[in-house]
């Protein structure tokens, strides 16, 4: 089955670059610029029908270029080089391996393009979720720019952890078109997780490189003609030797007055934008990863005390938990429907936009954005668990939430409590249906 998914993700790869350039050779692919939020950022800091000046979208460029390559030859901002910590999280020979075209050795053995070959036909070469196949899909491919992912073991407003990422890309997510690719080596799934990592970084920075040049007033972050061929990350080493090896008085030395215009921007933007913002995310993941305690013995439906552990679920479910709000009097998912993700809602929320009319956001659908789905809640009569199925799995979804979807984490809940909440779900399918206000 792994077979024939890769045999047809492949060809209808093939054909998008067929239908884009004929029989010619395709033209190198390029990472696109996240015209949404541009859009978005125009709508929120400029008059209406105004656009950001063309030297806007040249700067976001040539920054993102210096500091992340392109899709057939990556960078990484290693910007304490050997000891920077990043090294910890990325490694650079994964991502060269997982960028490119899609290559192999007279033996069959991938040389590039694991991410092209694999992922690519619905995230999309830049990681935005919008591949060849993305408006077709229900749910929507995961867009990584937003720094965002469900499945995880770390609370909310943190970063996963590359066994969280691994069991999304070994088990595949039920329910949705992501599939298993447990059959590739462990080699092969930890470059695609380094690459993964490597797309949500500068899809990071990309988004604060918009927004902070939004309130410039046309004004450039940075003088692009003082960094060697472009050379961002050079640029700062050899300031910081320069300062390192001249012997000035502490305080002059660490002021903004001794340093250059740019060396001032170039600092703010790789220091305060980049290390404290998109790449501390990625640091030290597994500090933070939520400790599931033992699973209760009396979550076995053998177990003599089973009943009265669903029914203590049952109790919280319509009460205290409040999930009927979402999940419904049936729990069949039929609450709140006109909910969306963080992702749509990353931008409908824009001045003027009603999801309902298509004529108030058709400029965004125009820059690339999906057309927005409201987020339906999970029907839990069906034991289709996109996150896992064992009670640990659901524990750490009560526990934590979803990230990116209106799923908060259980914060009034205890250790018990969550347990009660994960028999009863489990209990669900084999349950009758029968609405709440007739029990």
């Amino acid at each position: 089955m792994a077979k024939l998914h890769t045999i047809f993700a492949t060809l209808i790869f093939s054909v998008a670059l067929v239908a884009v350039g004929g029989c010619e050779k395709a033209p190198a692919p390029t990472f696109h610029l996240n015209e949404v939020e541009i859009l978005k950022q125009e709508k929120a800091s400029l008059a209406n029908g105004e656009h950001f000046d063309d030297s806007h979208d040249d700067e976001i460029r040539n920054i993102l270029s210096s500091l992340f390559g392109t899709p057939d030859q990556p960078r990484f901002p290693f910007l304490q080089g050997d000891e920077d910590p990043a090294h910890e999280f990325i490694d650079f020979e994964n991502l060269e391996w997982a960028a490119g075209r899609v290559h192999s050795d007279q033996d069959g053995k991938p040389i590039s393009g694991l991410y092209r070959e694999h992922c690519a036909q619905c995230h999309g070469i830049t990681g935005d979720g919008a591949g060849a196949t993305a408006a077709f899909l229900n749910p929507y491919p995961r867009d990584f720019r937003l720094s965002k992912f469900k499945f995880k073991s770390t609370p909310l407003r943190r970063s996963p952890t590359d066994h969280d990422l691994e069991l999304v890309l070994r088990n595949g997510i039920p329910g949705t078109a992501m599939p298993s690719f447990r059959t590739l080596p462990d080699e092969e799934i930890q470059a695609l997780i380094d690459y993964v990592k490597y797309l949500t970084i500068r899809g990071q920075m990309e988004r604060m490189l918009i927004s902070e040049l939004s309130s410039t007033e046309g004004k450039p972050l940075l003088d692009m003609s003082h960094a060697e061929d472009g050379d961002l990350v050079a640029a700062l080493a050899k300031i910081e030797s320069t300062d390192a090896s001249t012997d000035r008085d502490d305080d002059v030395a660490e002021s903004d007055e001794s340093r250059s215009a740019f060396e001032e921007q170039l600092d703010y933007l790789l220091n305060e934008l980049y290390f404290e913002g998109p790449l501390k995310r990625w640091s030290n993941t597994e500090d933070a990863v939520t400790e599931v305690p033992p699973v209760p013995e009396s979550i076995r439906t053998t177990h003599p005390d089973h009943s009265q552990l669903v029914e203590l679920g049952r109790e919280l479910f319509y009460a205290k938990g409040n999930c009927a709000q979402c999940h419904g009097d049936t729990a069949m998912g039929d609450g709140q429907q006109t909910s969306y993700d963080d992702w749509t809602n990353d931008w409908i929320k824009s001045a003027g936009v009603d999801p309902t009319d298509k004529s108030t956001y058709q400029d965004f659908l125009d820059a690339g954005a999906l057309r927005p789905r409201a987020i339906r809640p999970r029907n839990l009569r069906l034991p289709v668990y996109r996150g896992g199925g064992r009670p640990e799995d659901l524990y750490l979804r009560i526990k934590n939430g979803i990230e990116g979807t209106p799923m908060p984490a259980a914060a009034t809940l205890s250790d018990q409590e969550i347990w009660a909440m994960v028999a009863y779900v489990k209990s669900l399918p084999f349950e009758q249906v029968v609405p709440q206000e007739t029990k």
